[in-house]
């Protein structure tokens, strides 16, 4: 699903600093990566500022020992202050920041022991029969490999029955790619006590996913002898893309002679244009050597906007030792749409349907992020920051691509989804400034589970075609297989300050 790539808010990605503060500098502000979080942070500024940041992350599943971690390079920018002599308005402030800000490297394999008989060519049976266009998707992948039984029905209608009994699936993933923005930003100081800020943003997406999906099972001959039926699909996925956004923010002192401040932003919806790809092929394991019967290469240009998001900080500082920054936000991944582009714009026609799909299983997300950074002594700093992010599914959320008469089915490879969990963030760092020179390191371990689907089972309910060939199997649902999506990063961030 798409939320889950377009969702930056469930993951704190920046300078270690940020990192380390959990992500909270919505109100301290003074960060390079506050940029895209509350523009105004910049505006906090009274000196000028490059920093680099690089680091390794690793997950806690792993496939094969070799893709389990990675390196990364997570934000590179730079900060002119410029002092204008005046009182009313001392500085004004700009700067441009390359910054991931959602990291698509993840591993992770689910296997299911037990399918009851049903299949997952049961759910493509379903799909074809109803008429959609199968050129380019796995149900028209499925009946040109013979994997699916076709009749006519007694309105003279072509209808597909599945062949195969299901005994048990597995699922083997590996994806890698960012969700990554240019972000320019200028910000004002309004006489220390209010500052102001707006950035315009530049995201770029590139995502690249290896699916295997294999199902152990069997079937019966017209002469009552049982076969095998093993067979394997993989799936090579890619979706890159860019979209433009824009971010205003502010952070107001409101009590006087005190340190006390807090924040507020608000940011656009991203305007996406994207195109997927996708290579599949469809395996008789029962044939020594396996047979790959057929492949299927297909492409989608498709364009999404994703929710707005409204932000609320507040934190302080208390004698140059401590200071804590408490933010919250809000977007509602309900109101995200995806159009077909025709003209090459941002626009194009709606998919009725898939946003109706999206406004059914989605639902507003809350994100609350906390942080406190220490200074026992003025060059040395230590930090610590906890985020929290509620899942944006509804309890009951499933992609049923039955009766969903979306474009995109036309052009669907695979039949699984994954219902995301809360997301819990937790961050250490520390810091070290050496006259104009600074060095901080963070470490973060980013928790999430999740329920995964190899396929939806929602043909097995009264009325369908499945359900009322196969009686005994009416009303068959599936346990969700547990994933662990948690993992693990170190950041490091080299400054210059002058």
């Amino acid at each position: 699903m798409n939320e889950q790539m377009l969702n930056n808010s469930d993951d704190v990605i920046g300078t270690s600093r940020y990192v380390g503060m959990g992500g909270a500098l919505g109100a301290l502000g003074a960060d390079m990566s506050v940029i895209s979080w509350n523009p105004a942070g910049i505006g906090l500024y009274r000196k000028s500022d490059v920093a680099l940041t690089f680091g390794g992350l690793w997950n806690k599943n792993r496939i094969k020992e070799e893709n389990r971690g990675t390196g990364t390079f997570d934000q590179i920018g730079f900060v002119y202050s410029l002092r204008t002599e005046s009182d009313v308005c001392p500085y004004v402030n700009f700067a441009i920041n390359y910054q991931k800000k959602k990291n698509f490297f993840s591993n992770f394999y689910a296997d299911n022991p037990d399918l009851f008989g049903i299949s997952q060519m049961d759910q493509l049976a379903e799909i074809a029969s109803k008429g959609y266009d199968t050129n380019w998707n796995l149900a028209g992948l499925a009946v040109d490999n013979n994997a699916l039984t076709g009749y006519t029905d007694g309105e003279g209608k072509l209808r597909y029955a599945n062949k195969y009994y299901g005994d048990y699936n597995t699922y083997t993933h590996h994806s890698e790619g960012s969700l990554r923005g240019w972000d320019f930003n200028v910000s004002t100081n309004i006489m220390d006590r209010a500052f102001l800020g707006f950035t315009f943003g530049v995201d770029n997406i590139e995502y690249r996913a290896w699916n295997n999906y294999f199902e152990a099972s069997h079937f019966i001959d017209d002469n009552d002898v049982e076969h095998r039926g093993d067979y394997s699909i993989w799936n090579d996925y890619k979706v890159t893309g860019y979209g433009i956004n824009f971010k205003l923010g502010g952070i107001v002192l409101p009590i006087e002679d005190n340190s006390f401040r807090v924040g507020f932003a608000i940011e656009s919806p991203t305007w996406y244009k994207l195109k997927s790809s996708v290579w599949m092929n469809y395996a008789d394991e029962t044939q020594d050597p396996i047979v790959v019967s057929k492949s299927v290469e297909s492409y989608l240009p498709f364009n999404i906007q994703s929710p707005w998001k409204f932000r609320a900080s507040m934190g302080s500082t208390v004698s140059n030792i401590l200071a804590w920054d408490v933010d919250y936000e809000y977007a509602d991944y309900k109101n995200m749409t995806q159009r077909y582009p025709y003209d090459g714009s941002f626009g194009g026609e709606r998919d009725i349907d898939m946003n109706e799909h999206m406004y059914q299983n989605l639902k507003g997300v809350h994100t609350v992020r906390a942080g406190v950074e220490y200074r026992p002594v003025a060059p040395l700093a230590f930090r610590l920051g906890y985020n929290f992010s509620t899942s944006p599914y509804e309890k009951n959320a499933n992609l049923d691509q039955t009766f969903l008469n979306s474009a995109a089915m036309d052009y669907i490879t695979r039949t699984n989804y994954m219902i995301t969990k809360p997301t819990h963030i937790m961050s250490l760092g520390m810091g070290y400034r050496w006259k104009k020179f600074y060095f901080d390191m963070a470490y973060k371990i980013r928790h999430q589970k999740a329920d995964f689907y190899a396929f939806d089972d929602s043909f097995t309910s009264p009325n369908t075609d499945f359900s009322t060939a196969n009686p005994d199997l009416e009303n068959i649902r599936l346990a969700p297989v547990p994933v662990n999506l948690t993992r693990h990063s170190i950041t490091c961030t080299l400054g210059f300050k002058f």
